[in-house]
């Protein structure tokens, strides 16, 4: 690979991870963590991890526990098919739920990858970004083609998914704003929409055909119900909230229809008709205290909440089964940064954790 764009990939990686406001973790040097990156597996709540970043090759079995977790996405059609979005080294997957990984072909082998979609009726057929194009694959990650290239060097591809009803339809976002949406497989886009800030993801409700949220790094959260077509702003109640539009995560419930989950600096925000109204989830950290970076909801039971906390480089593991009226914490496996959380939709009690190396400055 030509070496100016493996530097210009790296830096891409580096202001993608620390400018969009996902992993911003103290002042120049300060932060100072060790331990292990990689994925963890804890199939009793939380009680205890393993470590599970092991990936077959033909020298023998490699340790990938040096690659940062920024993502993790699922197979819709099977609840074994996870999908490793890595800083350092490209995209991974399982089809064993993560006892063993294998690395993706050329040119998703390296760098970043910022999003992963997969066709919810063709699990073979899997779209990917690494921020500068998006690439698609109808054998499962066997070979690649380019679908889409942002030209702009101002600009970068931050979010893509499909349509979990129309999977024809294919959506991207980008920093500067812009949604695009293609109902040819990619090989048409059109400009769906322009929001005047980042935009952080797009996320469908798989219970509810048409509604899509759009979420953006620093003025909230938007929602639609004819599929993109028309937008209502829903950041005017998260206003209520001090910190609320200081984005960390968003989570769509799969289980229940209109249920949501807000994450920012303030903490975290719920809504059960589709955030037309907001609660706050009654934390033990108070707002603004700590960051969270890795949150999840129980599939079977949505009083089971988990989250991150961080304070600079020290960050434990929080987990109510009242829908946040009591705690308790646990003790993590790696003192890096945890960006990610995830509940298996099958498997009780299975909770998948990633870490993250901060980029040094």
């Amino acid at each position: 690979m030509n070496k100016k764009l493996v530097f210009f990939s790296l830096l891409l990686a580096v202001v993608f991870f620390v400018g969009a406001g996902c992993l911003n973790v103290g002042d120049n040097n300060q932060t100072i963590t060790s331990g292990p990156a990689g994925m963890y597996l804890s199939i009793d709540k939380g009680e205890s991890w393993t470590a599970i970043s092991s990936m077959p090759t033909n020298q023998g079995t490699k340790n990938i526990n040096n690659m940062s977790v920024y993502a993790l996405f699922e197979d819709p059609q099977d609840p074994q098919g996870l999908y490793w979005a890595s800083r350092e080294g490209g995209l991974f997957y399982t089809f064993d739920s993560g006892k063993s990984w294998q690395q993706s072909g050329d040119p998703l082998n390296v760098s970043a990858v910022r999003s992963v979609a997969i066709n919810p009726r063709d699990k073979c057929t899997i779209y990917a970004t690494n921020g500068r194009q998006v690439f698609k694959t109808i054998d499962c990650v066997r070979s690649w083609e380019e679908v889409f290239r942002e030209i702009r060097s101002s600009d970068s591809i931050t979010y893509v998914a499909f349509d979990p009803f129309h999977p024809e339809n294919i959506y991207i976002s980008e920093s500067n704003g812009d949604v695009l949406k293609s109902i040819d497989g990619g090989v048409h886009w059109l400009l769906l929409k322009h929001f005047s800030d980042y935009v952080r993801s797009i996320d469908f409700d798989t219970n509810n055909e048409g509604l899509v949220y759009i979420t953006t790094l620093k003025k909230g959260l938007f929602r639609s119900k004819d599929f993109g077509e028309t937008w209502t702003d829903l950041s005017s109640k998260l206003k209520d909230y001090s910190g609320a539009l200081d984005f960390k995560r968003f989570v769509v419930y799969p289980s229940q229809a209109d249920e949501i989950y807000w994450i920012s600096k303030y903490g975290v925000l719920t809504s059960r008709n589709a955030g037309e109204d907001w609660e706050s989830v009654k934390l033990v950290t108070p707002p603004g205290s700590v960051d969270i970076y890795g949150f999840a909801v129980s599939r079977s039971n949505d009083q089971e909440i988990y989250y991150t906390g961080t304070i600079n480089s020290k960050s434990s593991l929080y987990r109510s089964i009242d829908g946040g009226k009591t705690w308790e914490t646990r003790k993590l496996p790696s003192k890096q940064i945890p960006t990610m959380l995830y509940a298996h939709p099958q498997n009780e009690g299975w909770l998948y954790l990633g870490f993250t190396i901060p980029p040094k400055n």
